[in-house]
């Protein structure tokens, strides 16, 4: 498998929709800040681990 190198319009592009996604999350959990099921909870576990795993991602790709 060879590596190619991204283009930088490409990156730009990436990192839109990594922070579109973010944002998305985000806004997600804050909906579900005052629930208290089980369920609810889980989930909102389920998108601190998405939200985090973005970040670390963005935070690794070229600027």
């Amino acid at each position: 498998m060879s590596s190619k190198a991204l283009d930088p319009s490409e990156i730009r592009c990436l990192r839109r929709e990594l922070e579109q996604e973010i944002a998305w999350l985000q806004r997600q959990q804050e909906a579900l800040a005052d629930s208290e099921s089980e369920n609810q909870q889980s989930l909102r576990r389920t998108l601190d681990g998405m939200i985090f795993s973005r970040r670390a991602l963005l935070g690794r790709m070229p600027r």
